[in-house]
């Protein structure tokens, strides 16, 4: 199976009876595996509100997810993320829960707890006292002064300069958390950041946005300028989470697609959707496919994902019903044996990579097409010590580090069962949780002429498709 990643306008999209070919290819398959994130709840969480017609829309759009998902939820936990198996009711409810925090993002409320428990107050009050009254560091002092960045840390911490202690920073970054989210001071922030670098107008189609930004900050001396120093990184985030919410972040910040900032009675267009979608695009990195509608995301994330050299799939609805009819709608062990074969024959897009300290070398083919709903490397071994492999299927993940979800697994195993059998020890569909460690037994077919052998090696699936001589 294939992970997909669906952001949220298409999400509710097909909830409401939109893209209908897309909405009959994912009811149908049975090689496609749609997780949904963290990110569709923060998404969810902002129309949220007390009017019962609301929430009954909302408990709609949840049991939706769990329908496309089977409640399979990408997320982070410290410095990792995990794929398992989580209700999109229970996160929001905790998201409502926790949704309060900034409203007093100060360090009284932060110790509200201990300040309420007599026996601990008097214990903890000299070391509250003494964390509050901490001076910052002169660095910050500077800023405020600086007439280039005076004005831009005025908008980013308000108040601060009038209270340059760390209770001081605790309350203007909670101030400043709440007008980004809910308040229209981003777009003044952007603004800002724009008006001593580049903006909308720099940018050209077919040149890379990364590079006109340095270039441009370059040219206006600002070649150590960088915006995300205004934005904390998330330490509770892996670090390659943070490099592309960074990167996303840049984009919009610099003017390339940025999003609308708009708040109205009946919409709030907030910072907070821009870090959604950034959100979105670092989860969807981990999928094969990401299907978005949103202009403005489909293009920061295709820029985001070839700067970080990231070959996930981002289409829009129409381009992955196409690309799904021409590289993924196949079913069964033969039809997928016939792929490739006839890719194999016609030897089209194999590049050859030498081995080291050998003449010998390998044929690797990249294909769109996943064998057996999995496998999109081929490789075809050529000299003495392969001469009994005809081929190997290996896998491209769409980044450096990758999650195999033990679904992934499931798929590709009961199509290989389905036709061949158990196998020689025996073996037949994947258990869950039969892989330890990096102990597994794998699959072994044997027959008269040819042996199979599918196999983990370093953390890599792949098969081995021998002869016998």
């Amino acid at each position: 199976m294939v992970k997909v990643y669906i952001d949220w306008n298409v999400m509710s999209g097909m909830k409401n009876g939109h893209f209908p070919e897309l909405c009959k290819i994912i009811e149908k398959s049975n090689n496609l595996l749609l997780l949904y994130s963290t990110s569709h709840i923060g998404d969810i969480l902002a129309s949220y509100s007390e009017d019962e017609n609301q929430k009954k829309i909302i408990e709609e759009d949840l049991e939706f997810i769990t329908k496309l998902t089977n409640d399979l939820c990408a997320f982070t936990y410290k410095d990792k993320m995990f794929i398992d198996y989580t209700s999109p009711k229970e996160l929001l409810k905790e998201r409502i829960e926790s949704a309060s925090l900034f409203d007093d993002f100060s360090i009284d409320n932060l110790f509200k707890s201990i300040e309420e428990d007599e026996n601990l107050k008097g214990i903890f009050a000299p070391y509250i006292k003494l964390l509050k009254s901490f001076s910052l560091e002169d660095s910050f002092k500077e800023a405020f002064n600086q007439p280039e960045s005076a004005e831009m840390m005025n908008r980013m911490f308000p108040g601060l300069k009038n209270e340059m202690t760390m209770d001081g920073y605790f309350k203007a970054f909670g101030k400043m958390y709440k007008d980004l989210n809910e308040k229209e001071d981003y777009k003044h922030l952007r603004e800002d950041v724009q008006k001593i670098g580049i903006n909308s107008a720099h940018f050209n189609e077919g040149k890379n946005p990364f590079e006109l930004i340095d270039r441009a900050n370059e040219k206006f001396g600002l070649s150590n300028f960088d915006s995300n120093q205004y934005f904390r990184k998330n330490k509770n985030v892996p670090e390659w989470f943070n490099d592309i919410t960074d990167a996303y972040l840049k984009l919009d910040m610099y003017g390339y697609k940025s999003d609308k900032i708009k708040v109205t009675e009946k919409k709030k267009s907030t910072f907070k959707n821009t870090v959604e979608d950034a959100q979105h695009s670092a989860f969807a990195s981990r999928c094969e496919f990401y299907i978005t509608q949103d202009e403005r995301n489909f293009k920061k994330t295709k820029a985001v994902f070839k700067e970080l050299e990231i070959i996930t799939y981002v289409l829009k609805p129409t381009e992955f019903v196409d690309f799904y009819k021409e590289n993924l709608d196949y079913s069964g062990f033969d039809e997928h044996m016939e792929n490739l074969i006839e890719i194999i024959k016609k030897g089209e897009e194999f590049q050859r990579v030498d081995y080291e300290e050998s003449d010998d070398y390998v044929l690797v083919h990249h294909s769109q097409k996943f064998i057996f709903n999995f496998f999109n490397r081929i490789m075809l071994p050529i000299g003495k010590n392969d001469s009994d492999t005809l081929f190997v299927l290996s896998k491209d993940h769409p980044s450096k580090l990758y999650y195999t979800v033990q679904n992934e697994l499931k798929g590709m195993i009961k199509i290989l069962v389905d036709q061949l059998g158990a196998d020689d020890s025996g073996n037949l569909y994947y258990q869950f949780d039969e892989i330890k460690e990096k102990e597994w037994p794998g699959r072994i077919w044997t027959f008269d002429s040819i042996t199979i052998k599918l196999t983990r090696l370093n953390g890599w699936f792949q098969l081995y498709y021998f002869t016998n001589n």
